[in-house]
């Protein structure tokens, strides 16, 4: 028997409307990018709880920007996607006062990152290139920003870190009480030891966001009948080899680099464990859909929201996994 495909569900005509008008799109990008600034703004004098609700409203808005650019590029191809982000970039470098960085970054990070992504997740191997491509692409960038900043600076990336989290945790530490250096130093220890993993932390959690808007894209598109190009499930995320000697060699520079070598290692190294940490959850998501435990998925998942350290498991597995192939011998998985 045949797998049938459900039949694609029309799209409302205003959403039709605005997704393949340039005009129109561009304004819903632009005002999904600000909702971060103005829906928290509207919260003012209401109750805490209604204005929690409008900052965290802002903040997914916002953060769901690149799924509408991949969401066009899939139906209006790389030409009407790069428009469409072109004009939202020069409206957010008008509302800035004419400053061309706001623009330069908008056009960029959320333009161009994620049409890239969109366009090699439609090709073939289009999971594995799209997420690979994407990890490369925002590390590069961070770390190129995060660069440029230093030298503004005149200073390291390390240093520029510790002099942006320097206040906070100096906040932190005036309002705790006398006499307990034993929290002060506890609370030091976490502020050197935020300064060293945050660039990573940062590349990490764009490409999570980023990469999990496409596939989010990816499956609106899909739904609406105007997804054209390879739908492999997400489970059979792997990357190749190339990825693990690289991180092999990052394992090697940390421990035998010193200063900011040492310091890019690091942090490149989690965004690298990142990606095979999610190629071993992939793996283990396929093994235990396979014999059909699937309330052991919905632990799995649990776990590791609450108890970060169980990461390392994974990130074993997906480096193993590039060698083994796990799933060569386990039956074919859906999403």
């Amino acid at each position: 028997m045949q797998d049938q495909t459900p039949a694609p569900q029309t799209m409302p005509a205003a959403l039709s409307y605005v997704l393949t008008h340039r005009l129109p799109c561009a304004t819903l990008m632009l005002v999904m990018l600000m909702s971060a600034v103005w829906l928290p703004a509207l919260s003012d004098g209401m109750p805490g709880f209604v204005a929690m609700l409008l900052t965290t409203a802002g903040l997914s808005l916002h953060i769901l920007a690149p799924a509408l650019i991949a969401l066009v590029t899939f139906g209006g191809g790389l030409l009407f996607a790069t428009h469409v982000a072109a004009l939202a970039a020069v409206a957010v470098s008008l509302i800035t006062g004419f400053a061309l960085l706001p623009g330069l970054v908008v056009f960029v990070l959320y333009g161009l990152v994620p049409i890239l992504g969109a366009a090699l997740l439609v090709r073939a191997d289009g999971v594995r290139r799209s997420a690979q491509y994407l990890a490369f692409g925002l590390g590069a960038l961070t770390l190129i920003g995060l660069a440029i900043a230093a030298a503004m600076q005149d200073t390291g990336i390390r240093g520029l870190m510790d002099a942006l989290l320097a206040p906070m945790f100096t906040g932190v530490e005036q309002q705790m009480p006398a006499g307990e250096p034993e929290a002060v130093q506890m609370l030091e220890q976490s502020r050197q030891m935020m300064v060293e993993i945050l660039p990573g932390l940062m590349a990490l959690g764009m490409w999570f966001t980023w990469w999990g808007d496409i596939v989010f894209a990816r499956n609106f598109a899909r739904k609406f009948g105007f997804y054209q190009g390879e739908a492999t499930s997400l489970l059979s995320l792997g990357f190749g080899k190339p990825v693990a000697y690289l991180f092999l060699v990052l394992m090697v520079l940390i421990n035998l680099g010193s200063g900011e070598l040492h310091y890019i290692a690091v942090n490149a190294a989690i965004l690298i464990g990142g990606l095979l940490a999610a190629q071993g959850v992939a793996v283990g998501h396929s093994w235990l859909k396979a014999k059909g435990m699937l309330l052991s998925i919905a632990m799995m998942y649990f776990m590791l929201i609450i108890w970060s350290i169980l990461i390392i498991p994974f990130v074993i597995i997906g480096l193993m996994d590039i060698w083994f192939d796990y799933r060569r011998n386990i039956p074919a998985v859906g999403g």
